[in-house]
């Protein structure tokens, strides 16, 4: 049985008093579907009665907004939200899409994308495509807000880097017109399953030419990472069977997976060569 101190603002003006007075000893809750998860698992240290800032009462943190550049998405949406909303399956389709293999029905509905992102797996769904797209992170406290890159947030598995005071109030996605993309995964059953090795693309390409091509690997290192030298590879080339095969063996070796309960590091390693290529079969 555990007990927690819960404390729940109705703005953010309230929450960010809290955060400034509690610092890193009050912890924010949007779904709050993996807190009962990582305390039994002793993934975090919260101490004997864990202080919550409950975020649900902030009408202010729940939105999906459109600037002429951007789609940004509040705290408190959820992955069905996210997966049903207008604007991210016309700008961000991908994401849409990512976020349907996450846990269970029950889980979507409740767990939120930025409360994903914030649990820094390297296996999460959500984030392959928010590091194809360039995604920023908002931060605010009491005095400031700062915007971070995602691959500099986050740091390692279940690390990220924000103030002790601050809060996540957003994520930023650029948008980016007439590119197609797609987010491939494996796991040992379609439903109910952790992402073994995932694979998150966009890709540009007006005509014969690949004009630009940004390339994801979930759960084969640390964090997610950006395949840079495969892209460098793909760019400015069209598509044909001797270069999917060099594209295939060529991200193989920008990884550092292991072995898990889940898999082994050879069978991921080869995997993201395999998804990769899935992808590219289509445009031959």
């Amino acid at each position: 049985m555990y007990e927690f101190d819960i404390h729940s603002p109705t703005d953010l003006k309230g929450a960010l008093e809290l955060k400034a007075t509690f610092g890193a000893g009050l912890h924010p809750l949007a779904g709050g579907t993996d807190v009962l998860v990582s305390l039994r698992n002793n993934r975090v240290d919260w101490g004997e009665k864990p202080t919550l800032l409950n975020l649900n009462s902030i009408d202010e943190l729940h939105f999906v907004k459109e600037t002429p550049e951007t789609i940004e998405i509040g705290p408190l949406l959820t992955h069905t939200e996210i997966s049903t909303h207008s604007l991210v399956k016309t700008h961000v389709p991908a994401l849409a899409k990512a976020v349907l293999y996450i846990g269970s029905p029950q889980i979507r509905n409740r767990g939120s994308v930025i409360g994903n992102m914030c649990h820094a797996s390297p296996a999460a769904d959500s984030l392959p495509i928010l590091y194809c797209r360039d995604a920023k992170i908002e931060v605010q406290t009491a005095n400031q807000t700062t915007l971070t890159p995602i691959e500099e947030f986050i740091t390692g598995p279940g690390i990220i880097a924000i103030d002790p005071k601050g809060i996540v109030t957003k994520i930023i996605v650029p948008k980016l017109a007439n590119y197609v993309g797609d987010y491939l995964t494996l796991r040992q059953r379609q439903a109910l399953s952790c992402n073994v090795v995932s694979v998150g693309v966009e890709m540009l390409k007006p005509d014969d030419i690949i004009e630009d091509i940004r390339i994801s690997l979930g759960a084969v290192a640390p964090t997610v990472v950006r395949g840079r030298r495969t892209e460098s590879l793909i760019k400015n080339k069209s598509i044909t069977e001797d270069l999917i095969e060099e594209a295939r063996d060529l991200i193989q070796t920008e990884c550092v997976p292991i072995d898990d309960v889940r898999s082994n590091k050879n069978y991921r390693q080869a995997m993201t060569g395999v998804l990769l290529a899935r992808f590219l079969h289509r445009f031959i």
